[in-house]
């Protein structure tokens, strides 16, 4: 796809050109080489030469940390104090092999490893397992979305690739251990304060330049004794993210009464046709608030107390506007053609509507954590170490209408001949109307659109974790083979309440011809849809309809209202309400072993860890009493008034051994093998205790979900082989296999039946009856005759299902522990210092391979691994006299994203390859004043998404450069 990249190179060239350099002092591994409150990372050798530059002194820090530490881990330490290599965590960690991210509005936000995608990856800070949230619409989760933290106050992350009995099960894609800095870990004073203006070149709302002021503070008192440290960071960002999008793909939908141009080679005769179509932007306006204070008391030397207290707050206001239709077939039908694969290439239907919509979101994220570390050395040879904490991650709308409130309206029906839908070989398909004279494409106004329906939602989501940990640590003092054992106990409740709030529909007429001219003129504003996804052929100006018309929310609101009053009135009873809690108590044991073998030195790491989880689900059940078809294109079902919570309760037993051996063959030649089993829980939304069906039953989406408490982990068996040659005290070349067998994946089965004695309105003796009207008068009986001859029969406005009329014939879908796959690969890297020329390279390479692949020939209920995908990184740098230079290029190839496309369940979601150009530059004036620039995403990248193939076009999201321009100062 095309890319209009040469004004944004040029500015951040520009900018790289004024601005380069670096800090001249550097953090101590102690911050994250700490045993007390975070894993036993391997520290540094003692008497390592000391190196005074950032990036440098950074790439050494990990360097030690993967090569001391027994495992297969990987690190990422901060050049200094406020100074992570990246402004963003997740940007920062995909530089490590087998590292990849998913991006949300252009940033990173989530992390996969070895194609493990984030649910199976856990996040935990300072060695706590971390409470996750999440916004908008999204439902619960375990996994960590890494927007919510600043990088500025980081010290370092590590991601643990191996099994380790004395670190918290969860991840059997990976444990990423992030840590902050601690007031101990330097010598007295020391502060820092750095302040940036950001340019989102995407936004086009708002301020173009918004603030990011951070800071820290730390201090130690009483001859070391007591330690205070205090660090916080603020940030506004201001962006737009242009996107069209096709709502689903849907299976063998009826051609039967048009003209078909059928090229099918689908060897099971399988065809899939667009639900619709839409373009159009949100507007996103997010502020960020972190803050941590650690209080660090030595009273003795033999004794460290540490508390903690880290606070994080997200908040995205959004705005969407859209504009598209949906498809019809059956009756709707004029013509398709049929390409090779199955997929309809080309439509014309009845001209139906073509809809605007406005989204107003409001989303908030809230971290709490509270923390306390005691460690004790109560003799020479043990040491005592007791961690607890209690965390909470709040989400939820942070608007007066909780946090989605939409509206959709749409041109009359009556005015539209066709709607005709095209694939080329353009990225976004394309979607054309045609009118009655005198009305055209190009000459559509305002005057001919009505009111169709809005609705106000909000999803809340609270997650708590509270968790102690006591283990002890004896060192052998003796000169033998075995050094320390480790013996432990862990105790954890995992608790989720989510619920969501639903106003039902605003009292809207629903394509009343007597409403026209009820919506303002002046409610609107045109867009012309040139200026949308420029950098994709098929957008900008390729876009068949030359503008769009955009409006006020709550101005659209008010003009409906004024002739249709609905006081509104949020319910205070939840539609769902799920909680999950698991209660686990854990033991654990790990011998460290350290000796000679024919000369070379031979260490291990051998653990056990034992769990014993117990799971409670809790569910509020609605049960659904009938369907009601409120337009010709609309259905919504309708739920008793007593809903009641069910109560399940089940339990399950893990043991997880692990073992890490490393044989030093030379000075510069590691040679490691590794064996661990490793669980990641359940998906939280497949472990409901009930069964719903879906609240808008369109003919084609009528589903329901059944849930199951009882899902085992899934389990994870690792092998991991790898050699590593550090040929200089700063460079190395490592290679690396490793082998996954993965048992208890989920299996989605999806049955067809009734549920609840539901009836179908569209099938019913009503619909019968008009349609048998519509073919005696030679009418076509098309779902908008239908609706339309059942209102002048009856009288009625909608219809509900009858008893006697047809049962709906649901999707029933229900989860299960029934699947394996074995995942295998490669990662390879190389790190070098170009001796004293202050030039130095990174890159990575990653090919996992292996996996439940989507068969994209056939339709129904099929297990494939998301995720999945080779990677590589380039990040070469220059720092020398004051100066430094970055550049990291990214490359992820594509992907299955999901297995579910909206409404279309059992449909793949496939993220096609993309590159990332980030840039950084600094400049030390003096010792204690830094400048520096950064520019995200350069070349402003765009991302786009497909079905089974490539031409079954889902979203395309265009992307956007970020600059930074800031100054730090150092006390």
């Amino acid at each position: 796809m095309a890319k209009t990249i040469g004004k944004r190179l040029l500015k951040g060239a520009i900018g790289a050109a004024l601005m380069t350099g670096v800090s001249m002092t550097a953090l101590s591994t102690a911050a994250y080489a700490q045993t007390e409150d975070g894993p036993a990372v391997a520290a540094p050798p003692a008497d390592a030469e000391i190196i005074v530059v950032g990036i440098r002194r950074s790439l050494r820090s990990s360097q030690d940390i993967k090569k001391n530490t027994q495992g297969m881990v990987d690190a990422i330490t901060a050049e200094d104090i406020g100074k992570f290599p990246d402004t963003n965590l997740a940007e920062a960690i995909q530089r490590i092999p087998g590292v990849t991210i998913d991006r949300s509005n252009n940033e990173g936000s989530r992390v996969t490893v070895r194609g493990f995608g984030p649910e199976y990856n856990l996040v935990t800070l300072n060695g706590r397992s971390m409470p996750a949230s999440v916004g908008g619409g999204m439902s619960a989760t375990r996994s960590f979305d890494f927007a919510n933290l600043s990088a500025d106050g980081i010290a370092g992350m590590a991601v643990f690739k191996t099994g380790r009995a004395d670190v918290p099960s969860g991840g059997i894609g990976s444990t990423i251990d992030v840590t902050t800095a601690r007031p101990f870990n330097y010598k007295g004073l020391t502060a820092q304060i750095s302040a940036k203006a950001i340019n989102d070149t995407s936004s086009v709302e708002g301020s173009d330049v918004t603030p990011e002021i951070s800071g820290l503070f730390s201090n130690t008192f009483a001859d070391g004794k007591v330690g205070f440290l205090v660090n916080g960071s603020y940030s506004e960002r201001n962006s737009r993210l242009e996107q069209a999008s096709i709502g689903g793909w849907l299976q063998n939908q009826d051609f039967s009464q048009g003209v078909v141009v059928d090229n099918n080679e689908n060897p099971y005769g399988n065809t899939w046709a667009p639900q619709s179509e839409a373009w159009g932007f949100d507007d996103h306006e997010r502020t960020r608030l972190n803050g941590q204070a650690v209080l660090q008391f030595r009273p003795t030397d033999s004794l460290t107390a540490t508390v903690d207290y880290t606070y994080a707050l997200y908040k995205d206001h959004f705005v969407s506007h859209t504009s598209g239709a949906w498809f019809g077939y059956g009756g709707d039908l004029h013509s398709a053609t049929i390409n090779e694969h199955g997929t309809a290439v080309n439509i014309n239907d009845t001209g139906s509507d073509l809809s605007y919509s406005v989204f107003d979101d409001h989303i908030k994220n809230e971290l709490k954590s509270t923390g306390l570390n005691l460690k004790w050395d109560a003799t020479d040879t043990l040491t005592v170490n007791f961690d607890a904490h209690h965390s909470v991650a709040d989400s939820g709308g942070d608007g007066a209408n909780g946090n989605n409130m939409f509206m959709i309206v749409g041109q009359n029906p009556g005015i539209a001949i066709d709607k005709i839908f095209t694939v080329t070989d353009t990225d976004i398909p394309t979607t054309l109307w045609t009118y009655q004279a005198p009305t055209t494409v190009d000459n559509i106004g305002t005057d001919t659109i009505l009111p169709l329906f809005g609705q106000a939602n909000n999803n809340t989501f609270e997650n708590k974790i509270d968790e102690a940990r006591l283990d002890a640590t004896w060192r052998n003092s003796s000169d033998s083979g075995l050094k320390s054992i480790k013996i432990g106990a862990d105790y954890k409740v995992f608790e989720t309440h989510a619920q969501s709030y639903n106003s039902g529909n605003f009292a809207y007429g629903y394509y009343n011809p007597a409403d026209l001219g009820l919506m303002k003129a002046s409610t609107f504003t045109k867009v012309d849809t040139c200026t949308l996804l420029e950098d994709f052929s098929g957008g900008g100006c390729d876009i068949a309809i030359p503008y769009i018309y955009t409006y006020d929310l709550a101005q659209g609101v008010a003009d409906v209202q004024s002739k249709y009053p609905h006081t509104f009135a949020f319910p205070t009873n939840p539609t769902s309400d799920h909680i999950i809690k698991e209660d686990t108590k854990a033991l654990y044991f790990v011998a460290d072993f350290d000796t000679d073998f024919n000369g070379m030195r031979f260490r291990a790491l051998a653990g056990l860890r034992y769990e014993q989880t117990n799971v409670t689900a809790n569910s509020l059940e609605q049960k659904p009493v009938s369907v009601e078809w409120v337009n010709p294109t609309e259905f919504f079902t309708r739920y008793a008034a007593d809903p009641a919570f069910s109560n399940i309760e089940k339990s399950y037993n893990e043991f997880l051994p692990s073992l890490d051996t490393s044989l030093q063959v030379t000075d510069k030649l590691l040679m490691r093998a590794s064996y661990s089993k490793t669980i990641t829980r359940s998906d939280l939304t497949s472990m409901v205790g009930t069964t719903s069906v879906s609240g808008t039953p369109k003919p084609g989406a009528r589903t329901a979900t059944a849930g199951n408490p009882g899902l085992l982990p899934y389990e994870s068996n690792n092998i991991d082989l790898s050699a590593e040659y550090y040929y200089t005290r700063d460079s190395y070349v490592s290679i690396n296999y490793f082998a996954k067998q993965v048992d208890n994946f989920l299996t989605q089965t999806t049955v067809k039946g009734p549920l609840a004695g539901l009836t179908d309105p569209m099938a019913g003796a009503l619909a019968q009856t008009a349609t048998a009207e519509l073919i005696a008068a030679n009418q076509p009986t098309t779902a908008a005759n239908i609706f339309a001859q059942m209102q002048a029969d009856t009288g009625q406005l909608t219809f509900t299902g009858q008893p006697g009329d047809p049962l709906i014939t649901w999707d029933i879908t229900s989860p299960s522990n029934a699947n394996s796959t074995e995942i295998h690969g490669w990662e390879f890297a190389v790190q070098h210092i170009f001796a004293d020329t202050g030039f130095g390279l990174q890159a990575n390479l990653s090919i996992p391979t292996g996996g439940a692949q989507f068969d994209n020939e056939k339709i129904g209920s099929q297990f494939a691994l998301p995720g999945l995908s080779k990677s590589y990184n380039l990040v070469g740098f220059y720092e020398k006299y004051g100066f430094q230079a970055r550049a990291a290029f990214t490359h992820r190839g594509e992907f299955l994203l999901a297995t579910s496309q909206g409404q279309s369940s059992n449909e793949p979601q496939y993220v096609e390859a993309y590159d990332q150009l980030d840039i950084s530059a600094s400049y030390d004036i003096n010792p204690h004043i830094n400048v520096f620039f950064d520019g995200i995403n350069v070349t402003g990248s765009s991302q786009r998404l497909h079905g089974r193939y490539s031409e079954q076009f889902l979203n395309a999201y265009q992307g956007a450069a970020r600059y930074q321009l800031g100054v730090r100062y150092k006390f």
